[in-house]
């Protein structure tokens, strides 16, 4: 039974089915950073201490912002990924209402 579940998610048609929600999660990913980037160089403090160690090494930031989020959508089933969606959606809204503080 469980076997016949995994194959369903391993299948061409699932993924196929989930190719926006894993677009969307990569892109959210990607808006993140660039965000972040921003609101770094305008003289914001980022608060977590992994990316900040982060944001003078653009490779290391890559791998952790590009290359592990297309690995987690490959993987993950693709309804796993909305919670995850949902999170960067609010996170991003926070940082653009703290930014708007600029204008």
């Amino acid at each position: 039974m469980v076997w016949l579940e995994a194959r369903r998610y391993l299948s061409a048609v699932e993924f196929k089915k989930g190719i926006p929600l894993r677009v969307a999660y990569v892109l959210l990913q990607q808006a993140d950073m660039m965000l972040t980037n921003f609101a770094v160089s305008v003289g914001f403090k980022e608060l977590n201490p992994v990316v900040r160690g982060m944001l003078d090494a653009p490779v290391e930031l890559l791998v952790l912002k590009l290359v592990i989020p297309l690995i987690i959508a490959w993987l993950v089933p693709a309804k796993l990924l909305l919670p995850a969606i949902v999170l960067l959606l609010v996170v991003l809204g926070l940082n653009l209402l703290e930014l708007s503080s600029l204008l």
